[in-house]
């Protein structure tokens, strides 16, 4: 069964009806979310004005049997550490959760499906395009 990883980028995107993301959501089609990104969307929920609706929607998503929430593992930290040292020898840092969520992508080595610039700086890592 074909995979990707989520990032922030496309669930929002997606849940706001973004047309280039329909076809990636399928029950066909395994979809890993980082537990960052789960973070990501969970704070954005608490300084918005529909909060119950975006955690009731979000839960409905998590529990559908082709999703599966992926950890930072030991693993993790390592593959962590390179990106962001190859980025910052580079001069082209990201944010500290994309680089988390980057890190989980390659440890499962796994496509990022993401809207977000700055992810085609780190190697080895597999952009889905939309």
């Amino acid at each position: 069964m074909p995979s990707f990883t989520l990032d922030t980028s496309a669930y929002s995107a997606f849940n706001r009806g973004d047309k280039r993301l329909k076809d990636w959501f399928n029950a066909g089609t395994d979809i890993v979310v980082p537990t960052i990104v789960i973070g990501e969307l969970r704070a954005g929920f608490a300084v918005g004005n529909r909060a119950k609706e975006n955690e009731e929607l979000l839960q409905r998503f998590l529990d559908s049997p082709n999703v599966f929430i992926e950890t930072i593992s030991d693993r993790t930290t390592k593959i962590y550490a390179q990106i962001y040292s190859g980025l910052r020898n580079k001069g082209r840092p990201i944010g500290t959760n994309d680089m988390w969520i980057a890190a989980i992508a390659l440890q499962i080595d796994n496509e990022l499906l993401t809207l977000d610039e700055g992810f085609e700086n780190i190697p080895d890592l597999m952009l889905a395009r939309v």
